[in-house]
């Protein structure tokens, strides 16, 4: 039995492993669990770390550095992966109405730190930890605690207390807030998401799929990047061809010619 006493109490990778192990699956199960509807999701993740730190589980301060560093790389890469494909499309679209959302919340989430540090007397570092939990921005944590080692050679473990006291409220306050909206405007699910997708579908040329058989004496013999030029008003994929004297069905590639009474389909949207 002393390897599971090593395992829990004894300070290494393999303890470390194992409690952040524990601390992950027992958070995201706990997650899962709805009251009224509602699940904190990965939040609880954060809760089982408190508690397990109340009841003296330890990790080593430069593993814990490294899976600190890790986690918020693989937190942000997933996040940049996930809106990355329609990041600047967001911008051609409502760009000047987004950027000044989002630098109106940090100008009156760092406005109201200020004044929260003048009147509580409460430390900078500290307070820069407590905004960023009440926005449930980790980034922002990370970034905070770069930045005060960065200008002091030393670490401040107050900005993540800070943190973890103000994240579990942030992330009750948005819920709550939520909900509070949807009852007060009376908020129909169902109808906003029916109004989103047709919007969506308004600014997405829809793909057509079309049978052609080629009867137009211009194209006779001509090669699909002949044809690609001449209708580059167009957006259009020539997917297969029938070749009429054959009866072989090919793949299209920029080469291949085109003949009478060939039927070809067409992958395009409106011109």
């Amino acid at each position: 039995m002393n390897w599971i006493k090593e395992l829990l109490w004894v300070d290494g990778i393999g303890h470390s492993i194992f409690i952040l192990a524990v601390t992950i699956a027992a958070g995201i199960q706990l997650g899962k669990i709805k009251i009224f509807g509602v699940s904190l999701g990965v939040t609880l993740v954060l809760f089982m770390g408190i508690l397990l730190g109340h009841f003296g589980f330890r990790i080593s301060p430069g593993i814990l550095h490294f899976f600190k560093e890790f986690g918020l790389i693989l937190f942000v890469f997933s996040v940049g992966m996930q809106v990355g494909p329609g990041f600047f499309a967001s911008f051609k679209k409502e760009g000047m109405t987004l950027n000044m959302l989002a630098g109106g919340v940090v100008l009156l989430g760092v406005g109201i730190t200020v004044i929260m540090h003048f009147v509580t007397h409460i430390p900078v570092a500290t307070m820069v930890g407590i905004m960023s939990g009440a926005v449930t921005n980790t980034p922002g944590l990370g970034a905070a605690q770069q930045a005060y080692t960065d200008l002091f050679g030393t670490s401040d473990d107050t900005i993540a207390l800070g943190y973890a006291v103000a994240y579990p409220l942030g992330v009750v306050g948005i819920i709550l807030s939520m909900l509070f909206i949807r009852y007060v405007f009376r908020v129909n699910f169902k109808k906003e998401t029916e109004i989103i997708t047709y919007e969506e579908n308004k600014q997405t040329n829809e793909a057509i799929p079309v049978s052609l058989i080629v009867k137009n004496p211009a194209v006779f013999n001509r090669s699909i990047a002949e044809l690609s030029n001449l209708l580059h008003y167009c957006k259009f994929v020539i997917s297969r061809i029938l070749f009429d004297e054959s009866k072989k069905i090919e793949i299209v590639s920029s080469n291949t010619l085109l003949h009478e009474k060939d039927k070809i389909f067409v992958i395009n949207s409106s011109c």
